[in-house]
C-alpha cells in the first residue's frame, strides 16, 4: 500500500491522530476489527492522510461493524 491509502483514525473531541488504518479487506471487512465485529475507528473521525480540517466531517457511529471506506457515500449523496 503506499501513502495515498492511509486513513487517519481521529479522535472526535480533539481531531488529534490517534491511530491509522489502510481500508478494507477485498470483501469489504475491518482488519482491526474487535472480536465482535466492531470496527476500529467507532465512535471516531476519519480523514485521508495529511488531509486539513476540511475532511475531517467523516464520524463513524459508535459501535459499527461496518467500514467505512467500504460505504457507498455517492449512493446517499455525501
Amino acid at each position: 500500500m503506499n501513502d495515498d491509502d492511509v486513513v487517519e483514525i481521529l479522535d472526535p473531541n480533539t481531531n488529534e491522530v490517534v491511530n491509522h488504518c489502510f481500508g478494507p479487506t477485498a470483501d469489504g471487512r475491518c482488519p482491526a476489527a474487535e472480536q465482535n465485529g466492531v470496527v476500529l475507528c467507532h465512535g471516531c473521525r476519519i480523514a485521508p492522510s495529511g488531509a486539513g480540517p476540511e475532511y475531517w466531517n467523516l464520524l463513524v457511529p459508535q459501535e459499527s461493524h461496518h467500514c467505512p471506506r467500504a460505504w457507498n457515500l455517492d449512493s446517499i449523496g455525501y
